[in-house]
């Protein structure tokens, strides 16, 4: 079952996991570019509130698990908009 039907169907059975456990869950468990485990964690990501969000970026920094850089990276990304401008430096 897809990491974001657990939590929408049985949040109790995931609420308190760290967010390494939660990776476990989703897809084949591990984190890569455009594999199922990513697309269904960013999925879970966009469905949890801001304070599962801070919660789950500060074990991204704490706790030492594989991954934990692409994990914070799905965190943080989607909630930041940068507008770019062209410029030089002289």
């Amino acid at each position: 079952m897809p990491l974001i039907d657990i939590w929408r169907n049985s949040p109790e059975q995931i609420r308190d996991k760290q967010i390494n456990q939660l990776i476990a869950f989703a897809g084949e468990g591990i984190l890569k570019d455009g594999n199922s485990a990513s697309s269904e964690f960013r999925s879970f990501l966009a469905s949890v509130s801001s304070a599962h969000l801070a919660r789950y970026a500060k074990e991204c920094l704490e706790l030492k698990f594989d991954g934990s850089g692409l994990a914070l990276q799905d965190v943080i990304n989607p909630h930041f908009q940068f507008e770019t401008v062209e410029a030089t430096f002289d």
